[in-house]
């Protein structure tokens, strides 16, 4: 199905966009500047469990008014030049984790070192423009250096501080962007840029700007920004914003259709509208290519209680879905768990539902803790976890082609297997505590997620600690429970892992079920 005239149609009517990017602000990633070192400031909790840790317009753009002193004394305006205008910083962040596996013995336990640099370049000349990059290098020494992922032994995202790239050790541009205002009436930012949609904070369907889905699990996101233009046009008087995107890569990450021809182009557009004491979101994005994608959230206060929702409706999804193939396909069957799977045309909408809240109580003077708790119905998931070990050894080609006698895995699709987007039901429950009593260097986030449509579930405790300022200690140990087979407990037949092991370039397949995970890490400010 061509897009072309739902996209120019879309681009025609919606004026939105994209919330401004919902990542650590950077003093939490890189620390305060030299002159706010003296004292030590609170640890920042994980990305997923903390909630709410995006940065505001003003924040990541600098101020968006013209400040009063740069008004000449006839009302003309005139740009404030900043005597220090140019800021170097960066992240360096050392991580190592590990796993236990039902029936494997200790010393044949996984073991990765996910480490990364972040270096970046702040340029404001004036209260008008800014420009920023942030390159990332990623290394793990338990990663041969030829290439290879590095997502643990469990071939997912479930656990862990984050994940490097392919290469090892690897380079990745993470954000590339210019901002500036036209009249001081819209604001554009152009370049590759992190813009945030919905308001889910362990699962975000309609994040349509980020084609990765993010680990809410992790301590630190570490997906790359996406390459757009960005047109901010805000409604002071009634408190609302309206957002238009053009989107200059592929909506699904496809690496292989780039958006080389106008043709290709995306276009987008958000609405965030006040209305009385609730936030209403409506939003959208269509391409050539693929099928439009829409999406609606709402947050707003009832009573002690913050609840939120969001949803997204499609009809088409990233990736191929699968089914079992009625009649059964003919013998032999060389892998039988991998036999009689088919794709599955449907079509009609598949909608993602998220629904949540937080609630949040102080129990002494000074110390307060916040308890949340998040549903999602995921309408292109699947009810049973048969299907995993299919999708988790990249959707092979079956029957399998034979090579020297053997049949041999063809990986088809190697992002079918998508961690927290698998099943149709999920929840989870987390209490975030920062600065208990006193240790007022410490923040501990407590975090059960699980997949209830096969019943497998993780419990996860999360602690950092501030020391010596710049230096954060981050620690987290992880178990597994619930059914055999589910996503989170999942284990594959010894020669499937095998082949698919060989067949992966470096990602070892587990051969038996998860049980604990634990890891630690140091972050320090550059």
């Amino acid at each position: 199905m061509h897009a072309r005239p739902l996209a120019a149609a879309l681009c025609a009517v919606l004026a939105a966009g994209g919330q401004a990017q919902e990542r650590p602000s950077e003093d939490e990633l890189f620390g305060p500047p030299p002159a706010a070192a003296a004292e030590p400031r609170p640890a920042s909790p994980p990305a997923a469990a903390a909630g709410e840790h995006g940065q505001t317009e003003a924040e990541l753009f600098g101020a968006q008014k013209p400040p009063e002193q740069a008004r000449a004394p006839d009302g003309a305006l005139l740009p404030r030049v900043r005597e220090d205008w140019l800021k170097v910083g960066g992240l360096l962040q050392l991580q190592a984790q590990a796993s236990a596996y039902q029936d494997t013995r200790p010393h044949d336990w996984p073991l990765s070192s996910p480490n990364l640099l972040d270096v970046y370049l702040d340029s404001r000349p004036n209260d008008r423009v800014r420009g920023f990059v942030l390159g990332r290098l990623n290394y793990d020494p338990t990663v041969r250096s030829s290439g290879g992922a590095t997502q643990g032994s469990t071939g997912t995202s479930t656990i862990g501080f984050g994940t490097s790239s392919t290469q090892n050790p690897g380079g990745v541009l993470d954000q590339l962007w210019v901002n500036f205002d036209l009249d001081h009436r819209a604001f554009v930012t152009a370049g590759r840029q992190h813009v945030k949609w919905g308001v889910g904070k362990f699962w975000n369907p309609t994040d349509y700007l980020h084609p990765v889905k993010r680990d809410p699990l992790a301590t630190f996101d570490v997906r790359t920004g996406t390459t757009m233009v960005k047109v901010h046009v805000p409604w002071e008087k009634r408190g609302w914003n309206f957002y238009a995107v053009t989107l200059l890569e592929d909506a699904s990450g496809d690496q292989t259709r780039t958006a080389s021809r106008l043709g290709r182009v995306g276009c987008g557009g958000r609405a965030e509208l006040v209305l009385g004491g609730a936030e209403l979101g409506l939003d959208g994005l269509a391409q050539d290519g693929h099928h439009p994608r829409w999406g609606v959230d709402l947050s707003a206060g009832v009573g002690p209680f913050d609840l939120y929702g969001e949803a997204a409706l499609r009809t088409d999804t990233d990736g191929p879905l699968w089914r079992r193939s009625s009649p059964p396909l003919p013998p032999p069957a060389p892998y039988p768990e991998l036999q009689n799977w088919v794709r599955d045309d449907r079509r009609g909408i598949l909608p993602q539902i998220v629904a949540g809240g937080t609630w949040s109580v102080k129990y002494s003077d000074e110390d307060s803790l916040t308890v949340g708790a998040e549903y999602f119905y995921n309408g292109a998931g699947y009810d049973h976890p048969d299907v995993y070990p299919y999708l988790l050894t990249g959707a092979p080609v079956f029957p399998p082609p034979i090579v020297n006698g053997q049949p041999v895995l063809v990986q088809q699709d190697p992002t079918a297997f998508r961690p927290f987007y698998l099943g149709k039901h999920y929840a989870a429950v987390n209490l975030y505590l920062p600065k208990p009593g006193s240790w007022n260097d410490t923040t501990i986030v407590a975090t059960v997620l699980g997949n209830l449509s096969d019943r497998s579930y993780v419990a996860r405790l999360d602690s950092s600690v501030l020391a010596l300022t710049y230096l954060t200690v981050e620690t987290f140990v992880a178990v597994h429970f619930g059914r055999m087979g589910g996503e989170f407990r999942l284990a594959l037949p010894a020669d499937i892992a095998a082949q698919a092991s060989a067949e992966s370039g470096g990602s070892t397949f587990p051969t038996g079920a998860p049980i604990v995970d634990v890891g630690i890490a140091l972050r320090v400010s550059l």
